[in-house]
């Protein structure tokens, strides 16, 4: 689900990417990299990322989540792609913040509450069933979703909204 989400935000994050002279293979590698990473700490318990992700609130590049990713995020870009630490450090200062953004924005435009949108995240990436269903949810935030859902406005085509 997670890697399904955060494709949602390859467009601008490729934007981004093009105007730091990063090709293709970066963006790809920031989302397995971010999802990787996310995935660890939500079988671990810590959900402190996806509730900030989903929390409807400005993250800064300062942020505390930000700075705990972005260690392990860089590390696997450098694995990935061969680049200097630096490199990789920067991309991951750049992206974190803008991927964390774009989905709270979305969940502040959604008609459900944040909580709800986020306790639903938090808890089918726990194996649960939040108060929306992950197929709706989904379904939604995909452009679908047959019980309604949630209709976060077509994220995909908002995408190219976001850097004008």
């Amino acid at each position: 689900m997670l890697d399904q989400l955060l494709k949602l935000a390859e467009g601008p994050l490729q934007e981004m990417l093009e105007g730091m002279n990063q090709d293709k293979a970066s963006a790809s590698a920031i989302k397995d990299s971010l999802t990787s990473s996310l995935q660890k700490r939500v079988s671990s318990g810590d959900t402190d990322a996806i509730m900030e992700m989903f929390s409807g609130k400005e993250t800064s590049p300062g942020a505390p989540v930000i700075n705990s990713l972005q260690g392990d995020v860089s590390q696997n870009l450098m694995d990935k792609l061969g680049i200097s630490k630096e490199q990789a450090m920067g991309i991951a200062a750049a992206a974190l913040p803008m991927i964390m953004n774009f989905f709270n924005k979305r969940v502040n435009d959604a008609p459900q509450d944040n909580n709800d949108i986020m306790s639903s995240i938090v808890s089918s990436l726990q194996g649960g069933q939040g108060k929306v269903g992950t197929s709706d949810l989904l379904g939604s935030l995909l452009g679908g979703g047959s019980k309604g859902g949630m209709d976060l406005g077509g994220l995909m085509d908002m995408g190219k909204g976001l850097f004008k």
